[in-house]
């Protein structure tokens, strides 16, 4: 047989040449002396064309490091040579930094031995590809779900809890363990019949996530009857919602918010009415008080429904994203965004529920001040500080010029509520508008002016915006409980103050805040002043 034509054999040569050279993985061949003959241009771009070098100096004309990117690889651990060697090798990480890959790259490297007649080795092939990015993003994903740990672990006043399709166990944050008193290593991998709920509740709550599973849709805020490690009997409000794990599986979260004292008072007031009933016919305008009591209540419920759900939504399409994301390996700049979306809206939970606890508080005449002398100049800067990405988002400008110390004797976490209430009200209904905060102080008395240039209140509403589940705004746009200045007036008035609005519509609002500034001597063994409401 006539060998080949020579215009052939170039021709099959300058195919297979173009085939390596469109390939994503690099691809290095070496005679059996550790000559380079062949690379492709994926390698010739990851760490420059090879040069002449024993493989004895590898190491150091490549710069071949171990993944720790400090400890020089020795020769004989180099895949390629130990291809040379006659060895098969699989998956080696490597670190590469020289002066034609400056910005060093981690590498997965393969390598095989070319063999010949009698099986002796011809020479070696090595094939590594860039891993670099795929290291980033598995380290930014390790963080992300360490923040995300963070933020269920340690999310205040609301108990967080995740379960698969059989109601197993999956995690247990702190808030979960104080309200049910069993810790995380007792709960995880079991179910709740025989700890919190009886068999009948165990079946509907299994039959809930079913149905959570078949409609995707959430579940609640709905009431459930539980029981505490020490068997005493818990009422919560809860929201259950699936998210979609790596694995394709399916897994539920549950957020439960402690409702046992407006149970405890709910059925005071029914027992108080079923008594009432049986009573004289003078008896009756005590009865209709109760069941108005009942009705606030619900109404009270109702609204703060809503309010949970609100961040419900955008809390779980972040959750989703990040999924998506880890399973396509994204950078960290994207993951850290929908965290920090995530963190605001459990922040924006956990806020409600404080509320909800002050309304308990307040209606229960169990509001405690702890007096302390404070300087209610840097109080308003620390407040106007945590404010700065609201107040930016909301496109407002703000001014707060006073820097001078401002003391008295006043209650440092209760004043800065009233501070975050009053400047959240502002910042809510003044989009776009600047927002001034007054501070002037005689020696008695202190003077807080919160000012901004919204939507106004009309005069036949600004008497009613101080009372519980008030607002003076009824677009949809404006969300929340109207809670937050009939919480300012209590306070300070508890406090022994004033507060009033200024306002037209239109023409924004400006809030009042009168405070004494020294209301008694303080005595350290005193400790926290319980007083009524009303006093």
């Amino acid at each position: 047989m006539r060998d080949r034509p020579a215009a052939s054999r170039q021709a099959e040569s300058a195919l297979l040449r173009g085939a390596l050279d469109v390939l994503d993985d690099a691809i290095v061949v070496v005679d059996p002396t550790g000559k380079f003959v062949s690379w492709n241009r994926t390698a010739a771009r990851l760490v420059g064309v090879p040069v002449d070098a024993s493989p004895e100096a590898w190491t150091e004309a490549f710069g071949v490091f171990f993944p720790d990117e400090r400890t020089p690889c020795p020769t004989e651990s180099i895949p390629l040579w130990r291809a040379l060697q006659g060895e098969r090798v699989e998956d080696v990480e490597l670190y590469v930094k020289n002066p034609r890959a400056p910005q060093g790259i981690h590498v997965l490297a393969s390598a095989r031995p070319i063999l010949g007649e009698q099986g002796r080795v011809r020479g070696g092939v090595v094939v590594f590809r860039d891993v670099t990015l795929a290291k980033v993003a598995k380290a930014a994903l390790g963080h992300a779900e360490a923040r995300m740990r963070a933020i269920v672990s340690n999310t205040p006043n609301i108990a967080i809890e995740g379960y698969d399709l059989q109601g197993r166990v999956l995690y247990w944050n702190r808030a979960a363990e104080r309200l049910f008193g069993w810790s995380e290593d007792e709960v995880v991998g079991k179910t709740l019949d025989g700890m919190m709920l009886d068999t009948p509740s165990t079946a509907k709550f299994v039959e809930t996530l079913e149905e959570i599973a078949r409609t995707g849709m959430p579940n609640g805020p709905n009431e459930w009857s539980c029981y505490r490690k020490d068997g005493s009997q818990v009422w919560v409000y809860s929201t259950i919602f699936s998210i979609p794990t790596i694995t394709g599986a399916c897994e539920f979260v549950c957020m439960d918010v402690d409702v046992t004292p407006l149970k405890h008072a709910e059925n005071r007031i029914r027992e108080q009415a079923q008594r009432m009933e049986a009573q004289a016919t003078d008896n009756a305008n005590l009865f209709h008080e109760a069941l108005e009591a009942i009705s606030a209540r619900d109404d009270f419920l109702a609204v703060a429904s809503h309010e949970l759900r609100t961040p419900l939504t955008p809390l779980k399409l972040q959750l989703e994203r990040l999924v998506r994301d880890a399973r396509a390996g994204a950078h960290q700049e994207r993951l850290a965004p929908a965290l920090e979306v995530a963190y605001r809206q459990v922040g924006r939970l956990a806020a409600l529920i404080d509320r909800l606890l002050d309304v308990s508080r307040i209606t229960a005449g169990k509001l405690d001040l702890c007096l302390d002398e404070i300087d209610l100049c840097a109080l308003v800067h620390d407040v106007v500080t945590r404010f700065g990405r609201e107040i930016e988002d909301a496109g407002c400008q703000l001014s707060f010029p006073h820097d001078k110390p401002i003391l008295g004797t006043w209650d440092r976490l209760r004043l800065e509520q009233v501070v975050t209430n009053l400047l959240g009200n502002a910042t809510k209904y003044g989009r776009g508008k600047p927002i001034e905060i007054g501070l002037e102080a005689d020696e008695g008395t202190v003077h807080l002016t919160v000012r901004d240039h919204g939507v106004g209140i009309a005069p036949e509403d600004q008497g009613k915006i101080f009372e519980r589940f008030e607002r003076a705004v009824t677009n949809q746009s404006f969300g929340g409980l109207g809670l937050g200045l009939w919480i300012v007036r209590q306070i300070v008035e508890t406090h022994g103050g004033a507060v009033r609005v200024e306002s037209a519509p239109g023409k924004g609002s400006t809030f009042q805040v009168e405070l004494p500034r020294w209301r008694r001597t303080l005595d350290e063994s005193q400790g926290p002043l319980s007083i009524s409401q009303g006093t």
